[in-house]
């Protein structure tokens, strides 16, 4: 008997632990999106001829040579956090490229509270289904996010947030998954606050926040 519930307990540590996990992945999916999504914008936007164009391929963002001076749109390709690859799903318009998402068939834990501009990622099946897009007329899709100088310095990478503790294993499993729901369901509100109120996210005060809603995160699970 012993033996079975030390088991138990231990798949319900292991069960949370990966939801933990799952949960900041998709954090910083929407965080590498939106980078994405606002580049796509940018080159859009300086487009020198009076006809636009989308890049294409997402290298093209890394050093616009259209104009008189290279500009650079993103500060690297990033990785999907979903499959651990550079291989994104594309969005094209013709032969340019409009957008990115996940190829990442798993059903997202975050169901709703988003952004206005991303409003349509509520109930998505699956990962695929977050899809980048770009504004044809260049706005980021963060209202409050501040336009970005076209020619501005990489920003530095930033410093990486710290990972959630699980919730802690034992006989009140059924206990622990609830209180685990509940604080995953504030974690998410606060990182919208963050999100939505601080601008831009490698800012540090956005990072502040963020640090703020793990630290609340992690004083709920105990």
């Amino acid at each position: 008997m012993m033996i079975a519930i030390s088991g138990i307990g231990l798949a319900a540590l292991g069960q949370a632990w990966h939801t933990a996990s799952q949960r900041d992945k998709e954090q910083e999916l929407l965080f590498v999106g939106l980078q994405f999504s606002q580049a796509i914008s940018r080159y859009h936007e300086s487009t020198p001829s009076p006809i636009k164009q989308y890049p294409p391929t997402l290298a093209a963002l890394l050093d616009d040579r259209r104009g008189p001076k290279p500009a650079r749109h993103l500060r690297k390709i990033f990785v999907d956090p979903m499959t651990a690859s550079r291989d994104w799903g594309l969005i094209k318009e013709g032969n340019g490229i409009t957008g990115v998402y996940s190829r990442s068939k798993l059903k997202p834990f975050k169901q709703e509270s988003f952004a206005d501009d991303l409003q349509g990622f509520a109930g998505a099946g699956s990962y695929q289904d977050w899809r980048f897009v770009a504004n044809d007329k260049g706005s980021e899709l963060t209202p409050s996010n501040p336009r970005q100088p076209l020619n501005e310095p990489a920003l530095p990478e930033p410093n990486p947030l710290p990972q959630p503790n699980p919730v802690p294993a034992g006989a009140g499993g059924a206990a622990n998954a609830e209180k685990y729901a509940s604080c995953g369901a504030s974690l998410d509100a606060a990182q919208l606050n963050c999100h939505s109120g601080c601008g831009l996210a490698t800012s540090p005060a956005c990072r502040s926040c963020l640090q703020a809603a793990f630290d609340g995160y992690r004083q709920c699970l105990r």
